[in-house]
C-alpha cells in the first residue's frame, strides 16, 4: 500500500464483457463443488491491515464454501490492482485508489467488497510535537515520499485545512528511512499512511499523532476485495463465496483480535522474527480495526461500499492521479458491486466490544 506503481498503456488490457451489467441482479448461491484451487494477493507485505486474509484461509471460512486459496505477498497497491486486472491472481486486495486509477486506464477491474473506509492518508507527529493543527505544520519540515499513495492528495488535504502549503518545507525521502527522520527529529512531520507509519513508531517507544485527509472530505478507502470483470460474469458463485469468507474473517478478527493476531503468526511465523513483531502487528490491527468500523459497515453491514464516497473517490482519482489524456473516467457501476455484501451485521453490543478494544487508537486518529 505505501508505494505506488508506474502503469503504462502497454500493460493494459481490453475490457472484458460483461462489466456493464456488474450490479444488476441478486447474489447467486454458491454451489457445493469440489474445493476449487485460487490465487489472491495482498497489497503489501502480510502485517496488521491485512491480516483478515490469513484468518479467512486458517479458520476455514474459504474453505467451507469451496475454495482453497493460496495467499501471496504484493508489491504495492497499484501493483497488485494492476495483477489482479491482468488474471496474473484471481483475486486480491488493494486500496480503492488504486483500482479505481487502473481502471481509467483500461484495465478490468471490478471491486466486491470493502474491507476498510479509509486509507489513513495523513500528516503525522509525535504525541510531544507543539503542532496541534494542520495550520500548525507552517514553516515545518514534512518529509514524503513521492511515489507513496497519499503524495497526491496531500495538496488537497492542506488547502482544505486552511494551509497555506507554500509556507511548508517540503523534503523528499526514501520510504525505509522516513519514520526515522521523525524519531531522530531531523523533521516536524510525515505524510504517508498513519496504518504503515503506526507501527514503526509504536515499536521504537514513540506515540504519533495523525490528522487524517478524511477528516476533510476525502473519503479514501482503504483495502478492497478485487477480481475480473469476466470472473464475476461468469462465476458469481465463485466471487460470493470469497466475499463471504472474507467478510466472516472481518467480524471474527473484529470480536477477537486476540485470538486473530495468534492465527497470523501461525499462517505466517517468519514475521514473528521481525523486530517488535508483537508490538508491530498489534498496532497495524488496531488501526485497522477502527477503519473497518466506520459508518458504511454499521448502517449497511460489514463489506459494503457507499456509492456516494466512490462517486467522490472517483472524482478525486480522475483530477489528482489518471492525469493522461488517454484516462477515461470509469463507470461507477462497472467497478464497484455491493450484490454480496451487506449480509453480515454486528449487534450494538458486538460494535462495543469492538470499540472498547481500540482506544487507544482511536485517540491517535482523531
Amino acid at each position: 500500500m505505501s508505494t505506488r506503481q508506474t502503469i503504462t498503456r502497454r500493460s493494459a488490457l481490453k475490457a472484458t464483457a460483461g462489466a456493464a451489467g456488474l450490479a444488476a441482479g441478486l447474489a447467486t448461491p454458491f454451489v457445493a463443488r469440489a474445493a476449487t484451487d485460487l490465487t489472491f494477493t495482498l497489497p503489501w507485505l502480510a502485517e496488521g491491515s491485512n491480516l483478515i486474509a490469513f484468518v479467512a484461509k486458517s479458520k476455514g471460512f474459504w474453505a467451507r464454501n469451496g475454495l482453497n486459496v493460496t495467499v501471496s505477498r504484493g508489491f504495492g497497491s497499484t501493483a497488485s490492482a494492476e495483477a489482479i486486472a491482468a488474471g496474473k491472481f484471481d483475486f486480491g486486495m488493494s486500496v480503492a485508489t488504486s483500482g479505481i486509477e487502473i481502471a481509467a486506464k483500461g484495465l478490468p477491474l471490478v471491486q466486491l467488497a470493502t474491507t476498510g473506509y479509509d486509507a489513513t492518508m495523513c500528516v503525522a507527529v509525535l504525541e510531544d510535537s507543539p503542532i496541534r493543527t494542520p495550520k500548525d505544520l507552517e514553516g515545518k519540515t514534512i518529509a514524503s515520499v513521492v511515489t507513496s499513495g497519499d503524495y497526491p492528495f496531500r495538496p488537497i488535504f492542506l488547502k482544505r485545512a486552511g494551509v497555506d502549503e507554500s509556507k511548508i518545507k517540503p523534503i523528499l525521502v526514501d520510504p525505509k528511512v522516513r519514520e526515522r527522520l521523525l524519531l531522530d527529529k531531523k523533521v516536524d512531520a510525515l505524510s504517508g499512511f498513519a496504518i504503515s507509519m503506526a507501527p514503526t513508531l509504536y515499536a521504537a517507544g514513540h506515540r504519533p499523532r495523525f490528522m487524517l485527509y478524511s477528516k476533510y472530505d476525502l473519503p479514501l478507502y482503504h483495502n478492497v476485495l478485487m477480481t475480473q470483470p469476466a470472473r464475476l460474469a461468469k462465476d458469481p458463485g465463485q466471487c460470493e463465496a470469497m466475499v463471504n469468507g472474507l467478510i466472516e474473517a472481518m467480524k471474527f478478527t473484529l470480536l477477537d483480535p486476540a485470538a486473530a493476531q495468534e492465527i497470523f503468526f501461525k499462517e505466517v511465523p517468519e514475521m514473528a522474527m521481525v523486530t517488535q513483531a508483537k508490538e508491530r502487528l498489534r498496532v497495524g490491527l488496531g488501526i485497522w480495526m477502527v477503519q473497518a468500523m466506520y459508518a458504511p459497515a454499521r448502517t449497511n453491514g460489514l463489506g459494503f461500499g457507499d456509492p456516494a464516497d466512490y462517486a467522490k473517490m472517483i472524482d478525486l482519482v480522475m483530477t489528482n492521479i489518471a492525469t493522461d489524456p488517454k484516462d477515461k473516467r470509469p463507470e461507477q457501476d462497472a467497478i464497484l458491486t455491493n450484490r454480496f455484501t451487506g449480509k453480515v451485521k454486528l449487534s450494538d453490543a458486538e460494535w462495543a466490544k469492538a470499540e472498547g478494544a481500540v482506544t487507544e487508537f482511536k485517540a491517535v486518529l482523531s
